[in-house]
């Protein structure tokens, strides 16, 4: 299978990460100081792929010209094949939603000046208001860019539809795997099989039953198995669907 979006970078122990049956991974950067070793990752195993940019929770980074330098210079080495995660976090409260915006629609320019998927990441504040998730909306809206992921969805419709409109693909976590997620179980039924993705956005969001623990890539069988069961799908034809998505999504040179 392949992961699509995991932190290989934070995971303890690369070999139980990069498990024999995975046929790849991609892994993602999020801050300037990771860029480097991320890319590192992505030339030492040729199942490895790299994802760079700035996380919203970062987004105060993007405004030095010297990152914005690096991150535009490390589009062009040929493991990466996507820009992010960027987007919206308003959980945290870390930075302020008029710099994670402009974070956001600098690396979707990016996106779209080098033809790659942009790789969005969302989360609304505690107490169940989503201004997260309709600030991203509008954003993405007004972007236009057509090649995207909605990583580990969060359920939104307005997000979900603005997403689906514009032809990207939605990726369920582990987090799918958690009963109370009612609003993630949901958009499982709604995202049309050829946008479906599977991640693991490990060492975070480990499925059940390793839920509490740190998470690794070889985990995002068990994501698959659950979408399979509430899609009510044979698990094994899901997942050849699911890794042609990933392959085309982000051109990856593998079977």
């Amino acid at each position: 299978m392949i992961d699509t979006h995991c932190h290989l970078d934070r995971c303890a122990d690369l070999t139980a990460a990069l498990d024999h049956d995975l046929a790849a991974v991609v892994t993602v950067a999020t801050e300037r100081a990771r860029l480097a070793p991320v890319l590192r990752l992505a030339e030492r195993d040729p199942r490895t792929y790299a994802v760079v940019g700035i996380h919203p929770n970062d987004a105060h980074e993007a405004v030095d010209p010297d990152v914005r330098a690096e991150v535009e210079a490390a589009l062009a080495h040929p493991r990466v094949v996507g820009v992010g995660e960027t987007g919206v976090d308003l959980y945290w409260d870390r930075v302020s939603l008029a710099q994670q915006l402009a974070a956001f629609r600098w690396q979707g320019t990016l996106a779209q000046a080098h033809d790659l998927p942009l790789v969005l990441h969302v989360r609304d504040p505690q107490g169940g208001d989503d201004p997260a998730s309709r600030a991203a909306a509008a954003t993405l809206a007004e972007l236009g860019h057509a090649r995207g992921v909605l990583h580990c969805t969060n359920g939104h419709p307005e997000l979900l539809a603005v997403a689906l409109d514009l032809g990207w693909h939605v990726s369920f976590a582990g987090n799918l795997t958690y009963p109370k997620a009612t609003a993630v179980r949901a958009a499982a039924l709604a995202v049309p099989a050829g946008r479906l993705l599977v991640e693991t956005d490990a060492p975070y969001l480990a499925p059940v039953p390793h839920r509490g623990r740190p998470n690794v890539p070889a985990h995002v069988r068990l994501t698959a198995t659950e979408l399979a069961r509430l899609r009510g799908v044979d698990a094994a034809d899901l997942e050849r669907q699911l890794d042609a998505n990933a392959r085309a999504l982000f051109r990856l040179a593998v079977t």
